[in-house]
């Protein structure tokens, strides 16, 4: 297939499509998935092959999936163990710039020079790009940075671009960059400016510019960089052209079949800006980096309908259509015209230009659009497959915090229905806060749940059922006020973590039970050791990979995880006898953050000064991260908690009981020497305590009781000893006066008591 060359654009205006909006298809025939063919090296398809073989999950795009789902399988992470005793900061690494776009993570990456690392991918504002080691601080030093600003070139200070500063001072990378794990590429798009002439005669240029870069080195690939431009003639004649100052690369990219999109909107205050999306060969065929097509939302009027979608990236199905939703700005598609505004849209890309295959608009887009109310504050979300009429849905949510659940198969065009018409399927006003974030997808033992982070209010979770949302939440957290943009981690349909980065006067990475949303992990628990530092809202997406979260800030990347720690894996729950050794040793072992041993680690064991003794009270870790020593009791019969501890490790702990030895000798507690009326019983029990050598009273042992000489009588005879060891009984006197010797014994055991009767 010939690919057009960059400036080879098309707009497709009404004409182009049969029918109503509503039942929208392409005039003409375009083959969906343009790369039906890949080709490789069989050399290279075995390094990468090796290279990305792991059972770990790779996050390689915004929100985990093309679908945007917000979802990542995570088996180390759980609801029991996410808890400021167990889980907290691990370490952070400085970097040159506000972090915007989410992090992303390989793991195996074979580093020249540097071995093999699981490693996390940072950009910054700076238009700097980091790899680093996505387990361990070691020195702090990336396995390798890139500046992708070319010399004699500037970051944009954000005051050049004519808006109010929103705490950016420059303007480099924004959008989350994707990976392609196929070539091994990191695609990303920088924004620079550059300075000619002499002061005061100087002129600036700007520019946007997509970036190869091989996920091993930095290394730019497929003859990148690549500027990005373009211009169109509008219907209405005007030449739209693509200026690189008004806009900013918010969205995340999109990698779905070959093609790399890229999206724009504005500058924060519309000025003369547009939603751009543009398409560009990834280069794993044609080994070339080159644009391919071009669209724009809005080009009959002189700004509107941008791409933002704080910061969310468009999304794609299983077949390369590619959906996103527009910000404020005309909306003249229904009537012939071509501007978008508060739209969603679904494009099909092939054959080199982009289509417009079909589109929502909600009834009240004019509303949205006077009142600065833009649908696309917030992302886009396809749904997995709904049993029903309608398998393939979309959700989303703007500034107004109406929830619109959109059948993707025939999207309605614009809605006449005053909210319930055409091809969305629920309207919910209202139903959550201003949104700025995209909604997270979890399919638990029980729901479907679609959970929506807004503005000011609760965390909430619908339901979905039969391809329909609950029409209010069944679960939802306190008022979360500020916030990034949630993630959530489960293992399957168990132990789902709802992620969240929240902005108040001391920021915080909190975290949610997803099936209660009660939340079980705050950073400000113990933020002198915890505290995650500046950010700024909306943009802000957790990443969580591997059993760590990581969260980027204004000056740093900032690593959440299971702190290293001891765990007892033998010897637990014993008894035995005072003074005995335990039958079985006590094993314990160091493991790190990500459950595996560790050696070498110095241990050391206590019994909280109980009295007992260890073989070994200071022990190191053997090859397998296990130490071993056994207890000798004390002489004391009690329950005593066994610590292990190690510097740096959270300790483990492990009961054992020492019980009394066999009885060694019986002894009077009290009631001897009393004196009684005849036939009567005597004032006081007479009590006897069996003991052991080392003087623990002996339970559960049956003393028995005689009288000489013989007459009178015994509550109980024979009585069993308590807890105490102790043994009580109520003598009766016989009729006759005199002395008596009563004899309490057990076994061998026995002590005579002197009572008298008159």
């Amino acid at each position: 297939m010939k690919l057009k060359s960059a400036l080879e654009v098309v707009v497709f205006p009404v004409d182009r499509v049969r029918g109503t909006f509503g039942s929208l298809r392409p005039a003409l025939g375009y083959v969906r998935g343009l790369r039906l063919l890949q080709v490789a090296l069989p050399g290279l398809l075995l390094t990468l092959a090796s290279l990305f073989a792991a059972a770990q999950s790779s996050v390689l795009t915004y929100h985990d999936d093309t679908s945007r789902s917000g979802l990542i399988n995570e088996t180390l992470l759980t609801p029991s163990n996410v808890n400021s005793k167990q889980f907290g900061k691990l370490f952070s690494y400085s970097v040159d710039g506000f972090v915007v776009a989410e992090p992303l993570y390989v793991p195996n990456v074979s580093i020249p020079g540097s071995g093999t690392h699981n490693v996390v991918y940072v950009v910054t504002q700076h238009d700097s790009v980091f790899a680093f080691d996505a387990d361990t601080l070691g020195t702090g030093v990336p396995l390798w940075q890139v500046s992708l600003i070319p010399p004699g070139s500037t970051t944009v200070p954000y005051l050049v671009q004519g808006c109010k500063s929103t705490g950016f001072k420059e303007i480099g990378i924004m959008g989350t960059p994707v990976i392609d794990p196929t070539t091994g590429t990191l695609f990303v798009s920088a924004k620079t400016m550059q300075a000619s002439g002499i002061p005061p005669n100087v002129t600036y240029t700007y520019a946007h510019t997509l970036h190869a870069l091989d996920i091993t080195t930095g290394q730019e690939k497929f003859g990148g960089p690549l500027p990005i431009s373009g211009s169109l003639t509008a219907p209405n004649g005007n030449v739209v052209s693509f200026e690189p100052l008004q806009h900013f690369q918010r969205p995340a990219l999109l990698l779905s079949n070959g093609v790399v999109y890229v999206a724009f909107g504005s500058n924060g205050c519309d000025l003369n800006a547009y939603g751009w999306l543009f398409a560009f060969d990834s280069g794993e065929t044609s080994g070339t980096l080159q644009q391919l097509a071009i669209y724009n939302t809005s080009p009959n009027v002189s700004y509107g309908a941008s791409i933002w979608q704080t910061g969310s990236g468009p999304a794609a199905d299983s077949t390369g259509n590619v959906f996103l939703m527009t910000a404020n700005g005309t909306f003249d598609f229904s009537t012939g015209g071509p501007d978008l505004g508060d739209s969603f849209l679904k494009f099909d890309y092939s054959s080199g230009a982009f289509a417009l295959e079909d589109y929502f608009t909600p009834y009240d887009q004019g509303s949205m659009a006077a009142n600065d109310k833009d649908l696309g504050s917030g992302g886009v979300l396809l749904l997995p497959d709904q049993s029903g009429t309608n398998p393939h849905l979309l959700v989303g949510a703007g500034k107004t915090g109406t929830i619109y659940l959109v059948n993707r198969d025939s999207m309605g065009g614009y809605d006449l229905g005053l909210g319930g018409g055409n091809g969305n399927l629920q309207y919910l006003p209202g139903a959550v806060g201003p949104m700025y974030s995209t909604p997270v997808y979890w399919n638990n033992t029980n729901n479907q749940m679609v959970y929506f982070a807004a503005n000011n209010d609760a965390i909430k979770g619908f339901s979905l059922t039969n391809g329909q949302l609950s029409t209010s939440p069944v679960v939802f957290s306190g008022k979360v006020g500020v916030a990034g943009v949630p993630s959530l981690s489960a293992n399957g349909a168990t132990n789902g973590l709802l992620w969240i980065p929240i902005n108040p006067a001391k920021p915080f990475l909190a975290a949610y039970d997803a099936t209660s949303l009660i939340e079980l992990y705050s950073s400000n628990q113990n933020i002198s050791r915890d505290g995650l530092g500046s950010f700024l809202p909306h943009f802000i997406t957790p990443m969580i990979a591997n059993g760590k979260v990581y969260v980027g800030t204004q000056s740093s990347l900032v690593v959440y995880g299971l702190f290293p720690s001891l765990s007892t894996t033998g010897g637990a729950n014993q008894t035995g006898t005072v003074g005995t050794t335990l039958p079985l040793s006590i094993t314990v072992q160091a493991v790190n953050s990500l459950g595996a041993g560790v050696p070498g680690v110095a241990l050391a064991f206590n019994d909280g000064g109980k009295g007992g003794t260890f073989s070994n009270p200071n022990a190191t870790t053997d090859g397998t991260g296990t130490a071993t020593t056994t207890y000798t009791l004390p002489t004391k019969a009690q329950t005593v908690t066994i610590t292990a501890s190690a510097s740096g490790y959270t300790s483990a702990s492990l009961k054992a009981t020492a019980v009394p030895g066999s009885p060694t000798a019986i002894g009077l507690v009290s009631g001897g020497n009393q004196t009684g009326t005849a036939g009567q019983p005597l004032p006081l029990p007479i009590v006897v305590r069996l003991r052991d050598q080392y003087n623990n009273g002996v339970t559960g042992l049956q003393v028995s009781f005689t009288a000489n000489p013989a007459g009178g009588s015994f509550s109980a005879n024979p009585v069993t000893t308590g807890t105490n060891g102790q043994a009580s009984v109520v003598y009766t006197l016989s009729t006759t006066p005199g002395k008596v010797i009563v004899t309490a014994s057990y076994s061998t055991l026995k002590i005579n008591i002197n009572e008298t009767g008159q």
